[in-house]
């Protein structure tokens, strides 16, 4: 029955370090157009198994002690209206290693005075069983609009009785915010650059913000379009495009944003199955079960990402359930995907792509051997695609899957859909520590570089390898600012900076050609672009 309604190991440890180095004790897909839709030598053998790790010389950041005792400034306004002991609650992220007992968490008020509070783990990181995030929950008052400077201090226990549980409010009438710079060093939405810092590309922070407000006809009046994507509001998870430009920019108005999206999503784009076991997007048509494949156009819109955001930074046990529901249903489906005429998942990159994105997030909720399982198959399965040919891309049938795109090929491969299968490759990553995706990211690397450029250099062939449109033309190079995080991960993974001299070339003429006009092209540069910042930003001046 169907009702309605995300040290120098490897990159995981590697956050670990990260965390020490720079915490807060120590500082205080589809084309933007409207279409839908030589090969380098591979060095060495991949490491096997899912348990190899990565060499430890490979990364670029240096590893150093872990700060467990720290403070977080934590902004407060009543941005709704007087708050007269109003529950406020936040979801408060931490990089891997930093704490262990959500016990030690401290809330201190304007005045340094602590204060009642109700803490409750929300996630743990897998590899090192670290807290990832905590839900803090209390009571305060304030005027309308008020706007106050709390702390919220981490490895010594708390020395004030703690009230009973306190329920999440995340859209009660105060926001509670922590500063860009501590969310991107959390890591609770991957790496990730602060818009007030962002001096190397500021075009594309402007643009997007001012895109956002001004779009025609706006953002919030699209709806669901299951026949196309260019009228579809949240194509390619638009809540995790609009929680990244939350971390960045963390303030009140950049945090409702979000919360809408994402209560949006829920409560127009799910469907649930068995009870609440499982959840597929909306427009699957009706009797799904997962003995069927799920269809190619509902996995790119089943938005695991922006929904692992949203409880990561909220506590919402709603956005919890549909982690888990959807990544429930993308885990049993896998053998009706792998069977029939053809496994569905190397139809398109996007299709894997979305998959381990979907099974990722589950897995960073619920760590279980089951869901990991899943997610080493998936790895493996981009493991295997890849090493089938040379080039370094997923090569594929373009033909087949969509033919007035490519009437003749046989064979090629989609940049932008090969992004997003990193993007996804890089969460299982964090996730796991499997080495073999570092392999992986270098190889799509090398392919994006020498082999699916445009003969001009400026942009990305829409498609490689088909014969009958080569699609040798730099009008998609709006489509650069998807693809580039490619190179900061190669860049993450391998240590080498020269990755981010690429990267930066096809970034500045992705931000000339950026066209963020629709909100599919919106999410798509504002969940990609940023990636690319973070993991930069690691290694380069901001």
């Amino acid at each position: 029955m169907r009702t309605r309604g995300q040290g120098r190991a490897s990159w995981a440890i590697a956050l670990i370090a990260l965390a020490g180095c720079t915490g807060e004790v120590a500082m205080d897909g589809d084309a933007g157009t409207p279409r839908d839709g030589g090969e380098p030598p591979r060095d060495g053998a991949r490491p096997s198994g899912e348990d190899a790790q990565v060499d430890a010389s490979t990364s670029p950041i240096d590893g150093g002690p872990v700060a467990t005792t720290g403070e977080i400034a934590l902004t407060l306004r009543a941005d709704r209206g007087a708050a007269a002991d109003a529950v406020v609650s936040l979801g408060v992220p931490f990089a891997p290693g930093v704490l262990r007992d959500a016990a030690l968490v401290r809330l201190i008020d304007a005045s340094d005075t602590e204060r009642e509070v109700h803490v409750a783990e929300l996630a743990r990181w897998p590899l090192d069983g670290s807290i990832r995030s905590v839900l803090v929950a209390f009571r305060t008052t304030l005027a309308a609009n008020a706007e106050e400077r709390w702390t919220i201090e981490y490895g010594a226990p708390r020395t004030r009785t703690a009230p009973s549980a306190i329920a999440p409010a995340p859209d009660g009438p105060v926001a509670a915010t922590l500063d860009a710079a501590y969310y991107g060093r959390s890591r609770v939405s991957g790496p990730h650059l602060a818009i007030d810092t962002n001096d190397r590309f500021e075009a594309f922070d402007t643009e997007l913000e001012s895109r956002l407000v001004s779009m025609s006809p706006g953002y919030e009046t699209y709806g669901v379009s299951c026949s196309g994507t260019n009228a579809h509001r949240t194509y390619y998870d638009g809540p995790h495009a609009l929680w990244q430009r939350f971390v960045r920019g963390a303030d009140a108005a950049r945090h409702r944003r979000a919360r809408l999206e994402s209560t949006w999503y829920r409560d127009n784009e799910l469907e649930w199955i068995s009870g609440r076991e499982m959840a597929v997007q909306v427009c699957q048509p009706d009797g799904w079960t997962p003995s069927q494949k799920l269809d190619w156009g509902v996995m790119r819109r089943m938005t695991g990402q922006g929904m692992l955001d949203d409880y990561l930074l909220t506590g919402d046990p709603a956005a919890r359930e549909a982690v888990i529901a959807m990544g429930e249903a993308f885990v049993r489906s896998l053998p009706a995907q792998r069977g029939g005429r053809e496994n569905s998942l190397r139809v398109t990159e996007r299709n894997l792509a979305w998959t381990i994105i979907g099974v990722a997030s589950y897995y960073a909720l619920d760590p279980r051997d089951e869901v990991r399982a899943a997610l080493v198959s998936l790895i493996d399965e981009a493991v295997d695609w890849q090493s089938e040919g040379t080039s370094g891309a997923f090569e594929h049938d373009l033909v087949r899957p969509d033919p007035e795109e490519c009437s003749e090929g046989p064979a090629g491969g989609s940049p932008f859909m090969t992004s997003l299968l990193i993007d996804g490759l890089m969460d299982a990553h964090a996730l796991t520590g499997d080495a073999r995706i570092a392999d992986v990211v270098r190889g799509a690397a090398e392919w994006l570089r020498d082999d699916a450029v445009t003969s001009d250099g400026v942009a990305f062939r829409y498609l490689w390898g088909c014969s009958s449109d080569a699609y040798d033309d730099s009008g998609t190079a709006d489509l650069n600012l998807l693809i580039v995080h490619v190179f900061g991960a190669a860049y993450v993974l391998t240590g080498d900076a020269a990755w981010l001299d690429v990267g930066d070339e096809f970034a500045d003429h992705g931000v000339e050609a950026m066209y963020v006009g629709r909100p599919k092209q919106w999410n798509q540069s504002g969940r990609a672009f940023p990636r690319y910042l973070g993991y930069r930003a690691l290694g380069r001046t901001p």
